[in-house]
């Protein structure tokens, strides 16, 4: 009797926390009219970002099938696909020796991120070298409505671990972000790969050592990344590469994220309408080549190691990219440079990076606002 007690406890306990969660993402939040301000036009853009209608919560999605590291993991979400609904993997090792490619409708999700690993063997050459092509290890690509949740995803094709620091008061020096990793040059394999998706998902993961780029999303819309750890990657030196990276894409929701020890969180060709909102970063905000302008930065945090290369709020370089756009908006963030400065972090103050080389990355654009956000939702009452 006491057991069955618990377990209902539990069941309340995840049903409460499933129905009533306040994260940004989750279903249930939209535009409050009541907050939009006509000095931001782009607010009401801002309210679209993420998943359209919101990420599934875990008691409305069915798990079709549960495996092991012994099944086959492509096959296995194959399967699930011609129904949709969720693959769930059982604690253990899952090897990937070739890139996975989820399905439409299907939610790749781990028992615990703890128990579930993801151990990445691929190898992959320079995307710039002749008859070479860029490799990723979980794709989501061309599909919409499909998710990878709760689980740790490590490269492993490595005896040796990435170069980097451990503290953030070690020296800089040119050799961590300014030389190429010559100890093995078959290493460029981005870990998550979005590309011309539709609301699509990546939330409460572990991502480490990457071969390249951590997250990688290009040419999407609709799009949530929230809650995710993120550290190292192997090639992080010039010529693009070790990047969180969103690029040619609309209405991106990334919250909640930790991310440290790669190169940039890039925003670049012709990305527009994104929001990055209540993260914890250890690497510059990068507006790194030409994007479409009005994105919104907003209440995350930074410090920036000694040996990071770049300052907080970043752009790319004038005689190799293209500068930032326009109405592209901080507010509210704590950034803090290796000095130990803060950077465009007034309260009250939205600074807007600027478009013109010549000019500093970011300038107060409105200042002693008393509005609290400029991301213009509410919870609503209706779920």
């Amino acid at each position: 009797m006491r057991c069955s007690r618990f377990l209902v406890a539990g069941w309340l306990l995840l049903l409460s926390n499933s129905l009533f969660s306040q994260s940004y993402g989750d279903r249930g939040w939209q535009l409050d009219s009541t907050l939009l301000d006509a000095r931001f036009p782009a607010m009401a853009e801002w309210a679209k970002v993420g998943v359209e209608g919101g990420i599934p919560d875990s008691l409305s999605t069915k798990v079709q099938m549960t495996i092991t590291p012994k099944d086959n993991l492509q096959e296995s979400i194959d399967k699930v696909a011609k129904k949709g609904g969720v693959l769930l993997l059982s604690p253990g090792e899952y090897v990937i020796n070739e890139p996975i490619y989820l399905r439409s409708g299907v939610i790749l999700r781990g028992v615990s991120k703890k128990t579930v690993l993801l151990s990445v063997k691929i190898h992959g050459y320079f995307w710039r070298i002749k008859y070479q092509k860029r490799v990723g290890a979980i794709l989501l690509h061309g599909i919409e409505n499909a998710g990878v949740e709760n689980l740790t995803l490590k490269y492993d094709a490595a005896t040796f671990q990435p170069f980097d620091r451990d503290s953030d008061s070690a020296a800089w020096s040119i050799d961590v972000f300014h030389k190429p990793e010559k100890r093995d040059t078959t290493l460029f394999v981005e870990s998550i790969w979005l590309h011309q998706s539709r609301n699509c998902w990546v939330q409460d993961c572990t991502i480490l050592w990457s071969g390249s780029d951590p997250i990688r999303i290009t040419s999407s819309d609709h799009m949530t990344c929230r809650r995710n750890f993120i550290d190292r990657c192997y090639n992080k030196n010039d010529g693009g590469m070790g990047y969180y990276n969103i690029s040619n894409s609309r209405y991106v929701l990334i919250c909640n994220e930790t991310i440290k020890r790669i190169r940039h969180l890039a925003i670049q060709n012709f990305s527009k309408y994104n929001v990055l909102i209540d993260n914890e970063l250890e690497v510059d905000v990068n507006f790194h080549d030409g994007d479409d302008g009005f994105n919104l930065i907003q209440g995350n945090r930074s410090k920036i190691p000694m040996w990071h290369s770049w300052e907080p709020i970043s752009d790319g370089v004038p005689n190799q990219h293209l500068p930032p756009g326009k109405g592209n908006i901080l507010f509210n963030n704590e950034l803090v440079n290796k000095a130990g400065a803060l950077l465009f972090s007034t309260e009250g103050t939205a600074y807007e990076v600027q478009s013109d080389w010549t000019k500093p990355i970011a300038v107060p654009y409105m200042e002693n606002l008393k509005i609290q956000t400029l991301y213009p939702v509410k919870r609503s009452n209706k779920l």
